[in-house]
């Protein structure tokens, strides 16, 4: 049995990295502009708000906001745009339009402030209950980490179009814990791939920044590494979607 479990939790692995290195030029080198574009305009957001922290609200800071906050998004509506026409194509559904990829991102924007709730509530019980301090934190902070990961298949399911929105984040969800045993355990790997590879990247830009002797730049590499976790699991995001892929058709032969 569990000789059994161990070599179908392989085989999804090793079919994931197939998926990922046979489509890695249909989606990879698109993928990797639209981040760096989320990268810059993140950058030139934080710039700006440090300038205005500094009393500098001149029409050049508020345009450059403008300008990078745009930038940020479009490079996130892109690459989701091309991450859902690239699964739409993969499931043989129709095309993924500009408006589904825009009522998509709000719903996926939605279920992702639940857990924001969850600590905001936590913090208001905290309140009342000032000895549950500590149990209320780890609860929150448990029921986050479990609730980010049941939303590892919501990309996929929703580009296969199916239901509705909602509906599709909902089954998801049901899709995850009914392949418990699989999903968690290769999400956890992928999880730890993005994380190395993210250090990598950090790492790089910090040399960077100490040979160029930026030591602005250098106070703000914290920010710089917030982004990149945010993006992390997008820096091999064939890997990531293979296994969304992989999961799904094996529930669809059951």
């Amino acid at each position: 049995m569990f000789v059994n479990y161990f070599q179908d939790l392989f085989k999804l692995f090793c079919d994931s990295f197939k998926f990922s290195f046979k489509n890695f030029k249909k989606i990879m080198p698109y993928t990797w502009a639209m981040i760096i574009l989320q990268i810059v305009g993140y950058m030139g957001i934080l710039f700006s708000f440090l300038s205005f922290e500094s009393g500098l609200y001149d029409v050049l800071n508020i345009l450059k906001l403008i300008f990078s906050s745009i930038l940020y998004l479009c490079g996130l509506f892109f690459m989701f745009k091309k991450i859902f026409s690239f699964l739409s194509d993969e499931f043989d559904c129709n095309n993924f339009s500009f408006l589904k990829t825009f009522k998509a991102l709000l719903v996926l924007a939605l279920f992702n402030l639940i857990p924001l709730l969850v600590f905001a509530l936590g913090i208001l019980t905290s309140k009342f209950f000032p000895d549950l301090t500590i149990v209320l934190q780890r609860i929150v902070n448990i029921f986050s980490i479990v609730f980010y990961f049941s939303l590892s298949f919501s990309i996929a399911e929703i580009a296969r179009q199916k239901r509705n929105l909602f509906l599709s984040v909902f089954n998801s969800i049901k899709i995850f814990f009914k392949n418990f045993p699989y999903s968690l355990p290769l999400m956890i790997m992928v999880y730890i791939i993005a994380f190395a590879l993210k250090f990598l990247i950090l790492t790089i830009c910090i040399y960077l920044f100490l040979v160029l002797k930026l030591t602005s730049l250098i106070q703000v590499v914290s920010f710089f590494d917030s982004i990149l976790s945010v993006l992390s699991i997008y820096f091999f995001a064939t890997l990531y979607l293979g296994v969304q892929v992989g999961i799904i058709r094996k529930t669809e032969e059951k």
